[in-house]
């Protein structure tokens, strides 16, 4: 990681927040409305791309990794690749932060599908994937 603050498990916990309040969001207004999220970690290519209506852009096989793990994420859930579990448990062991902050629980599904019925294959994403879930942050809300 560049800083602690942009941590792999402070994304994580960042999308677990995000999927928490879309919900929190919708319900506070009578409505049904989910969202999924997809994390990797990796190596990405970002530059400013265009003449008059210059954008920032991300470019580079993460990117349509991300594409891939967020789209064929169950609703309301948070999907990480092997390599951000991979970095999130490293960074877990050498800070000493307890297992239950970030939960990894691997697919069993056969193959990665999105709510299009669209297929994907795990060596898309570079391998088996995780639903993410905290029980540290569950108790946090609660309490």
């Amino acid at each position: 990681p560049l800083t602690l603050e942009n941590s792999p498990l402070d994304v994580v916990l960042f999308a677990l927040d995000m999927v928490k309040a879309a919900h929190h969001w919708s319900r506070k207004r009578g409505q049904r409305v989910s969202c999924r999220v997809g994390v990797h970690h990796g190596f990405v290519i970002g530059g400013i791309v265009g003449t008059e209506m210059q954008r920032y852009h991300l470019f580079g096989e993460m990117m349509t990794v991300v594409e891939v793990l967020e789209s064929t994420a169950p609703e309301g859930k948070v999907q990480a690749s092997a390599a951000c579990r991979c970095a999130v448990l490293e960074q877990m062991e050498e800070f000493n932060i307890p297992e239950q902050v970030a939960l990894f629980h691997e697919r069993g599904d056969l193959v990665l599908r999105t709510s299009k019925d669209e297929e994907h294959e795990y060596d898309e994403v570079g391998g088996r994937t995780f639903i993410v879930q905290s029980y540290a942050q569950n108790r946090q809300a609660q309490a």
